[in-house]
């Protein structure tokens, strides 16, 4: 007598499955673009290295001595540069804006925003500071406590112009002047890349003297994620 045979019934939701499967990988793919490999999904390249490295530095990032300029406080001419003052009159400025901040940090701010407008003119003139962080002085010599010199304070300016693209800006300041390091600025998008990413290691790699723990609390505006402007 033969033995009988065992019929499985069908299982269309394997089958289907498999087809979703084979499906979502003819959609990847991998694609060389500088010195990297981006991962192409639907023919939309990811920087998965870019975003994971950010997200890593991220969760293990110290930013306790690194001070976020909260805009909205800070001095009308950061915010809007039809209300700016020449030089002379900064102090002037800070003395009557800062209220309970401290004189010499709204001065040393207000001068890092005029450096930047001052960069490119006239196009840099048009300067809306978006971002900014502050590393004191007193930061680096803490950080630094058998350093021959007194340690400068630096500045992280994001910005945006009438007829330029944004930009980040690092600032070195050194008692109440300001100055724009030409090696230290990103202008426009970092696609494909992540901006996180991109604009940390470029400042690293042009500005060594700067603190890695400011570069490392950048957190990149979206309009760096976007298109160049249609000028």
């Amino acid at each position: 007598m033969a033995p009988l045979r065992v019929v499985y019934p069908r299982r269309p939701w394997l089958l289907a499955a498999l087809a979703a499967l084979l499906f979502g990988l003819s959609l990847l793919g991998l694609e060389q673009h500088d010195d990297a490999w981006l991962l192409k999904v639907g023919g939309r390249s990811l920087d998965v290295r870019g975003a994971t490295w950010a997200a890593w530095q991220d969760a293990t990032r110290d930013c306790s001595q690194v001070q976020r300029v909260d805009l909205t406080l800070a001095v009308p001419s950061v915010l809007n540069p039809s209300l700016a003052t020449p030089i002379g009159g900064l102090v002037a400025q800070a003395q009557a804006q800062a209220q309970a901040a401290d004189v010499a940090e709204a001065v040393a701010l207000v001068a890092a925003v005029d450096a930047l407008r001052r960069v490119s003119p006239p196009a840099s003139q048009s300067a809306r500071v978006r971002r900014l962080d502050h590393w004191p002085a007193s930061a680096g010599e803490r950080s630094r406590q058998n350093a021959a010199e007194p340690q400068p304070g630096w500045f992280i300016l994001q910005a945006e112009f009438d007829q330029l693209e944004p930009a980040v800006v690092l600032v070195r300041q050194v008692g109440l002047q300001a100055e724009v390091l030409s090696s230290g600025v990103w202008s426009g998008t970092t696609l494909p890349w992540n901006p996180a990413w991109r604009i940390r290691r470029f400042l690293a790699d042009r500005v060594p003297q700067a603190p890695a723990l400011l570069l490392a609390c950048l957190d990149p505006l979206g309009a760096f994620a976007q298109p160049p402007k249609p000028w």
